[in-house]
């Protein structure tokens, strides 16, 4: 994955944050605040893995906003994040996302 993909998939502004142990790390930026970071052996994967963790991010902040509930029958119980369309530029957006079961 690129760094291009995954501002594109994210919607946030991904940045490199520095090395340690060997271990390449990645941040997704909202202007200066820094939101989430991911690391891990090579840039690609550091890569990947961030993407995750805002697409993770993302669906909890999405379940949040509906209250734990499917936006259609309203029920609370196996709830799954769906995009409301897909593909889409900026996939994991919240605004994109919603609980359904």
């Amino acid at each position: 994955m690129t760094r291009k993909r995954a501002e594109r998939l994210t919607g946030y502004e991904i940045r490199s944050v520095g090395e340690s142990n060997g271990k390449t790390s990645y941040g997704a930026f909202r202007g200066d605040e820094l939101v989430i970071v991911a690391e891990h052996a090579t840039e690609d994967l550091a890569l990947d893995a961030l993407v995750r963790e805002v697409s993770r991010l993302s669906s909890l902040e999405a379940m949040k906003q509906h209250g734990w509930r499917c936006v259609r029958c309203r029920r609370d119980r196996r709830l799954q994040i769906h995009h409301r369309r897909y593909p889409i530029p900026r996939a994991h957006e919240i605004k994109n996302l919603q609980p359904v079961c």
